[in-house]
């Protein structure tokens, strides 16, 4: 397999800075003639494996189970196992799992929702009715998953932002989006990223940083404070140097050169 940074077959492609972030961290790798293949689908088996590369451990909150088609030498059969144990995939009747199934777009996002523990907070039929046109060919019993996923904006669609193609096969572009959204690493742009409400702050910062856990670090006279996303200020400018929050916190230095956290 080709884990080389540059692949021939995605310089034009939408998705290209998701699967180099993706290729970078081990979670795909490329082909012997050194392709990506971004529009190739995936298998149930493959997309097991991604969970399990990709993804911070679930805890196994299901007993496990020998599915008849996952012999113990099946090459996923570790992924799979876990990837069922913890939520993400569920078998099919007959202890039958189908690790070569080629998995949809609709059930690679419930997957996600399901093992990741999304909830809505929303009706979930107005979700999907506001930002999808094909809201009909969505399957019921994935409704409330792809309304939790689209309110945590994991859900890429491309080209058309309000068309879910639920049923498409999911392809490798596809997924590295996906997984991107879920891991937060910023490589999708935000015109493919369903449920993103798009706003403007008018121009009233000297220096201005993204978006961080819904906060953003702003300068204003040379003071540093926090703005959210309708741009109020959720702590004013009162800061020599402060740096993003994380995990709550943020290092910030006042007036009188003591460092503190905010």
């Amino acid at each position: 397999m080709f884990s080389g940074s540059v692949f021939p077959d995605i310089q034009n492609h939408w998705a290209k800075a998701s699967i180099l972030a993706a290729t970078q961290r081990n979670i795909f790798k490329g082909y012997a003639d050194g392709t990506f293949r971004p529009a190739a689908p995936v298998t149930r088996a493959e997309f097991a494996a991604i969970i399990s590369t990709a993804l911070p451990r679930q805890p196994l909150s299901l007993p496990a189970i020998s599915f008849t088609d996952v012999p113990t030498n099946h090459w996923a059969a570790k992924a799979i196992a876990q990837a069922y144990q913890s939520k993400y995939l569920s078998g099919y009747p007959n202890n039958l799992f189908k690790p070569n199934e080629i998995i949809s777009r609709v059930q690679v996002l419930a997957a996600l929702a399901s093992g990741l523990n999304y909830e809505v907070t929303v009706d979930p039929i107005n979700t999907v009715k506001k930002y999808y046109d094909d809201f009909a060919q969505i399957p019921s019993y994935a409704i409330r998953a792809i309304a939790a996923a689209t309110e945590k904006r994991i859900v890429v669609n491309y080209p058309d932002i309000k068309r879910l193609q639920p049923n498409q096969n999911a392809t490798r572009g596809d997924i590295a989006a996906l997984i991107c959204r879920v891991l937060e690493i910023p490589t999708v742009p935000h015109n493919y990223i369903a449920g993103l409400e798009l706003f403007v702050i008018p121009p009233q910062f000297d220096a201005a940083d993204p978006f961080v856990k819904e906060l953003a670090r702003v300068q204003k006279d040379n003071q540093w404070g926090y703005i959210d996303k309708t741009g109020k200020f959720v702590i004013p400018p009162q800061f020599n140097e402060a740096s993003y929050f994380a995990e709550g916190l943020a290092l910030v230095k006042e007036n009188t050169n003591n460092s503190q956290s905010a």
